[in-house]
């Protein structure tokens, strides 16, 4: 196994883990990464025997979202480089919602942007105690993309999904369990033993059922996630045009350094 992957996948006891492995960038999603997600969430969904998927990662940290390094480096022409980003993004937030098999979002340190989109994908979330949800988009000057807006609107309604991407963009795991966004909050120490328990029982359930489950809760919204998905990815690539996103992308490249 190449641990320099910007993604892993493992298959064990029915169950397949997906693996975000950039945690020097605290797993934040550069174009490859999130290309290697797109395949390992394609490469789970045909792996013959398996039952259930954990989608975690590696490191201190779930997933930081948007590589915002990523995208300064590619300045010179940011909006095709995002572009091309929110495509293959929006394209892994398809296939998690279009997984047959239960998918549980395994979930701790900073999950910001992009990552809580990613988690609100899967079926269920678990979240280690300290985990922080940070929205962070309009720091950034810019709107949702990965279907958050979808999440949290469908959620929460629009006056509190509204409030979270603006003036309240930071929730502890417990704020984010009583919003109804997270299943559990967990000690870091059982995160990984929990999140195996959940998705070996749910392997163990019969397959038919899980199937069918997981179709009646999730399909009756997909057109109007793809919908929202091409609302977000006109409005984010609006925002990646202005003079106010490309001084706040370099401002964070200063506060970083």
């Amino acid at each position: 196994m190449n641990n320099t992957k910007p993604v892993i996948l493992d298959f064990a006891d029915e169950v397949i883990t997906i693996k975000l492995n950039r945690p020097d960038a605290l797993n934040a999603l550069d174009l490859s990464a999130l290309l290697a997600l797109n395949h390992a969430i394609l490469e789970a969904a045909n792996t013959p025997g398996a039952r259930a998927v954990i989608l975690r990662g590696e490191g201190c940290s779930f997933c930081a979202g948007g590589d915002v390094a990523a995208m300064h480096a590619n300045r010179s022409d940011l909006p095709a480089y995002i572009n091309t980003m929110i495509e293959s993004f929006h394209s892994s937030v398809m296939a998690l919602r279009s997984i047959a098999m239960p998918v549980i979002a395994s979930v701790h340190g900073s999950v910001a942007g992009g990552g809580i989109s990613l988690a609100l994908a899967c079926d269920m979330v678990l979240a280690a105690r300290g985990t922080r949800f940070v929205t962070a988009y309009a720091q950034l000057g810019s709107s949702t993309d990965g279907g958050l807006s979808f999440w949290l609107t469908q959620r929460l309604g629009a006056a509190r999904a509204f409030e979270l991407l603006t003036l309240k963009s930071t929730m502890t795991a417990e704020d984010a369990m009583e919003m109804g966004l997270v299943n559990r909050v967990i000690d870091i120490e059982s995160l990984d033993v929990e999140s195996q328990r959940c998705a070996r029982a749910l392997a163990a359930m019969p397959r038919q059922a899980i199937t069918e489950i997981k179709s009646l809760t999730t399909s009756q919204r997909k057109e109007d996630l793809l919908a929202q998905l091409a609302r977000e990815k006109a409005a984010f690539l609006r925002c990646a045009a202005t003079p106010e996103f490309a001084a706040c992308v370099e401002a964070f490249m200063k506060r970083r350094f």
